[in-house]
């Protein structure tokens, strides 16, 4: 191999270590700290949509960031009468420009995703009878998410709202991945280990949600230097809420389940915590939270709202 063809690999090399991750690391340095530092108060963006988005019985579910080929996209999960879907909007030049149809009726129903590189998780149920639901994982990189072809696909039968996948949350740890799926208004969270690279789960633990809990209609998993979180979003007195939940120390899964924090965010343009909404840790470090408004229109609304 000649010395130039050596001095390019290394350069590849040093530019994918280099690069600023521009929202995977799902790690913060302090997430009780990080959490407190969320500005209350958006950054809002309209999008423009020329896409006719299913709307009818169903509305935005989840969201979550993405970089691809050097732009930065936001991935919309919906539900609707008759199909399971994924919009895909460009930030750069505010306007949507891909709808993915991940699965139709009777999974109909795409609820809170988590994107943990290059993975997007989503539960999709029938939310008629809420007797089934698959959870997939989605390679979005490669375009398994584009084709609509799940990487992986948990089963989950049970009696009606039990095995439900409203809100689905997915981290990356040393050499798995750790899934949260939560069932109707996430009254139970059941929690998975994932190997990507075997394609395999197992089923760890099932929680049951004390009633002061919310009605989660997202929750999204983060770490710090010692501990795993979870983050559920919803709606308190016409309100955005969202709950800062810890969940283990790193290492052997041992669950606390303990909320910790809670905090009121200020949506505006009918922006809407029960309808998409999801977290990003950026290229910094830092938290950002993303929502949209619930139905579809030919002008979106985005709540962007930043650690301060």
């Amino acid at each position: 191999m000649s010395q130039h063809h050596i001095l390019k690999i290394l350069f590849l090399i040093a530019n994918i270590w280099l690069t600023p991750n521009l929202g995977f690391s799902q790690h913060v340095a302090n997430a009780p700290e990080a959490f407190k530092a969320l500005n209350s108060d958006p950054e809002v963006i309209l999008i423009n949509n020329k896409i006719k988005v299913p709307s009818e019985s169903g509305h935005f579910q989840g969201v979550q960031f993405i970089e691809k080929k050097g732009t930065e996209k936001l991935l919309v999960s919906g539900s609707s009468l008759t199909k399971a879907y994924v919009l895909q909007i460009n930030l750069k030049k505010r306007k949507t420009d891909k709808l993915i149809t991940l699965m139709t009726d009777p999974y109909r129903h795409a609820g809170g995703i988590q994107v943990s590189e290059p993975y997007m998780i989503v539960g999709i149920e029938d939310n008629i009878l809420k007797t089934t639901s698959k959870v997939c994982l989605y390679n979005y990189r490669n375009n398994a998410l584009s084709k609509s072809r799940p990487n992986i696909i948990i089963e989950r039968e049970g009696q009606s709202k039990q095995k439900t996948a409203g809100a689905t949350g997915l981290l990356a740890l040393d050499n798995h991945h750790l899934a949260v799926v939560a069932n109707w208004d996430s009254r139970n969270w059941d929690f998975y280990q994932i190997d990507t690279e075997k394609g395999e789960h197992k089923f760890l633990y099932s929680f049951t949600a004390p009633i002061d809990w919310g009605s989660y209609q997202s929750i999204n998993l983060i770490k710090d230097d010692s501990a795993i979180y979870a983050i559920g979003f919803h709606k308190k007195d016409a309100a955005g809420q969202a709950d800062l939940i810890l969940v283990s120390k790193l290492g052997s899964f041992e669950p606390i389940m303990e909320k910790i924090d809670s905090k009121t965010f200020n949506c505006m343009n009918g922006v809407d915590f029960n309808a998409a909404v999801g977290l990003q840790v950026d290229g910094e470090g830092k938290l950002v939270i993303w929502s949209t408004q619930g139905d579809p229109d030919r002008s979106i609304a985005v709540n962007k709202f930043i650690q301060k």
